[in-house]
């Protein structure tokens, strides 16, 4: 009984450094060679890997950054370029593979599960969005709208961001119904409800929050940033959806003008693509009227396409509209590097 007792004890000693040691010892996942390839119109680079690790991109302007968590670029790694009139150069810094590029574009990721691979399909952008704001802008500009109608919402406790002071804008109102969804649903109604959700979030934070506007009145955008520089906020953030008149479009936009506004663009369009899965359709700086007279940090948000049935559907959701606002505010607490 003895003689069994004790190799039982070996046999469980032996099994536990061996996995001990496998785990301690395991090899790294390493991103070991990238191709660039052109098919179709589009261009596509196949990364490889010892192992399955699936990428995560952001594309912040005129950049596509890929990250694969979990894994590490290998210091061989080997990169076959070819020409490209969207891809400007194909480069390695730190556990990051960076795409400069061009032009505007689209992508998408595909991991090839079971051989180490993931694909990147990099295609023309199809880009609406610049000239409908624009022309909105002009058309909101000439309106004549009320005193503008702001709330605001006190902190009753501290946190975060206690001694901040952020402007929240739900975009159109009033005369100015924005878009309509492919459901007729305006514009107006989901922006006001996302930023309520919003202001609540950032409120509960600590943070003092004014709404520009609290119900269905007009808001003219030289009113609303007169309003915004009389109070001087640490930050300003103008709550859109976006729309295109090609249906297949979808996914999530963030906007900036100046240099002090683009780190929160960055903190911001991060979190709402980690948050809400949806296309990463880029940070795009634009001369947006609110976001670039505004002399604080300003960005424009449009998580979702109206256009888009798939998209729509979400912006209509009371509890999507609640994951929109907690994105927007965890990028908020990146800005400010709050836990």
């Amino acid at each position: 009984m003895k003689r069994v007792t004790h190799f039982a004890f070996r046999f469980t000693l032996l099994l536990l450094l061996t996995l001990f040691t496998s785990s301690s010892y395991a090899e790294p996942i390493l991103i070991n060679k990238i191709e660039a390839k052109r098919d179709r119109g589009f261009d596509y680079l196949d990364i490889y890997s010892s192992s399955d690790a699936p990428a995560k991109g952001l594309l912040l302007e005129n950049q596509l950054i890929l990250e694969f968590p979990g894994a590490k670029i290998s210091s061989n790694i080997t990169i076959e370029k070819r020409k490209s009139t969207r891809i400007q150069n194909i480069r390695v810094s730190g556990s990051k593979v960076i795409i400069d590029l061009k032009k505007g574009i689209d992508y998408d990721l595909v991991s090839v599960f079971g051989r180490g691979k993931t694909v990147v399909e990099i295609s023309d952008r199809l880009d609406e969005a610049e000239k409908i704001i624009a022309a909105w802008e002009k058309r909101n500009l000439a309106l004549v709208g009320a005193p503008l109608k702001s709330k605001k919402l006190t902190p009753t406790f501290k946190g975060g961001l206690s001694g901040k002071v952020i402007v929240v804008d739900p975009g159109h109102g009033g005369k100015d119904p924005g878009a309509e969804s492919v459901t007729g649903v305006q514009e107006k109604t989901l922006t006001l409800a996302t930023a309520q959700k919003l202001a609540k979030q950032l409120s509960a934070l600590g943070a003092t929050v004014y709404l520009t506007r609290d119900d269905d009145s007009t808001s003219n955008l030289k009113q609303i940033v007169a309003f915004t520089n009389k109070i001087k906020p640490a930050l300003f953030i103008s709550v859109h959806y976006n729309y295109s008149s090609i249906k297949d479009v979808s996914g999530t936009e963030t906007y900036y003008y100046s240099g002090q506004s683009r780190p929160l663009a960055v903190a911001v369009h991060e979190a709402l693509t980690q948050s809400l899965g949806k296309k990463d359709r880029g940070l795009r700086r634009a001369m947006f009227y609110a976001i670039h007279h505004a002399g604080v940090p300003a960005i424009l948000i449009e998580p979702l396409y109206l256009s888009s049935y798939n998209d729509e559907k979400l912006a209509k959701s009371a509890d999507f509209q609640e994951k929109i606002a907690q994105a927007v505010a965890q990028g908020v607490k990146n800005y400010f590097r709050v836990k």
